[in-house]
């Protein structure tokens, strides 16, 4: 990546989201050979805005604006020039270099710049993230950003072809999928809280045993429910949950003296399974053609 081309079109960045947005403050700019990164503060950031910010940089970046460079004495004396200047005045002392893109960005910065912005040929967001008002926006320039954009291009083409929608139509489809998916998660939660509150347990040698082999249930509930019935004395819980592979729960009251962590593993090395745990909880997973032996064998070594 040139460095050149993205010092000055990170600019012309900041400066467009500057003129959407009141508030925003970059705190860090980050350029490596494939990377460059600028994090920022804002109270009311959209990815509408972001969007409007970069069609507002590529037509200053086509508009081939002369990039010029003023030296000043100090900050001040900076400031009286360019009072809307941006600038990171606590890391500056001395004398301070503004770069300016041609009446439309003014900014105290040490970096190497184009001569003209549209050397910069193109620039492209690539990534966004957010923690509170924190946002980091990784971006490419040049090439590298045209690259980057037919590939982006070709995979909303595919993700549209397999959600059988259009590209038009691809974001409302993926918000109906993911509103259905929410959906079936809730009536996954439902069916598994309810098929484990309807096992009935069996009674051995004064041990509350709940044992079951069951498929395709959310297995978070799975452990959720797992340590609300291992809380009864003397109970004891074996779950073989079904999907892509079979996950194992193996638990029990810590009145017991049962150490589940130990007898997992020993069963699971059998199965070519992998796992561990604690004393009195021990999660693992194995082959789904497995599945039922290892339960079966589970249940032996446990004596239920």
């Amino acid at each position: 990546m040139n460095s050149k081309l993205a010092h000055t079109a990170e600019h012309i960045f900041m400066r467009s989201l500057q003129q959407l947005v009141d508030g925003i403050s970059v705190r860090k700019v980050d350029h490596r050979d494939t990377i460059n990164k600028v994090y920022l503060k804002s109270p009311k950031l959209t990815l509408d805005i972001i969007y409007q910010a970069e069609v507002m940089t590529n037509r200053v970046i086509e508009e081939g604006r002369e990039v010029k460079e003023h030296k000043f004495v100090s900050i001040g004396e900076a400031r009286e020039i360019f009072p809307h200047m941006r600038a990171y005045e606590e890391r500056i002392s001395g004398d301070v270099r503004v770069i300016e893109i041609d009446n439309y960005d003014y900014s105290a910065c040490t970096r190497e710049h184009t001569q003209k912005t549209n050397e910069c040929g193109f620039f492209l967001v690539t990534r966004i993230s957010k923690e509170n008002d924190q946002y980091g926006i990784e971006f490419l320039v040049g090439k590298e950003a045209q690259k980057s954009a037919l590939e982006l291009s070709m995979k909303c083409i595919k993700v549209a072809r397999e959600l059988g929608a259009s590209v038009k139509t691809l974001e409302a489809t993926a918000k109906n999928l993911k509103k259905e998916l929410d959906i079936y998660k809730k009536r996954m939660v439902i069916l598994t809280e309810n098929s484990i509150n309807s096992l009935i347990p069996t009674n051995k040698d004064d041990k509350i045993i709940y044992a079951m082999i069951i498929e395709m249930f959310d297995d978070s509930i799975v452990m959720k429910k797992t340590r609300d019935i291992i809380k009864q004395n003397n109970s004891i819980v074996l779950f073989m949950n079904i999907n892509s592979r079979a996950t194992v729960v193996l638990a029990c009251n810590e009145n017991l003296q049962i150490d589940c962590s130990v007898i997992l593993k020993s069963t699971l090395n059998k199965f070519g399974g992998k796992g561990g745990g604690k004393v009195n909880f021990a999660t693992g997973s194995v082959e789904i053609e497995k599945a039922e032996e290892m339960f079966n064998a589970l249940r032996k070594e446990l004596n239920c």
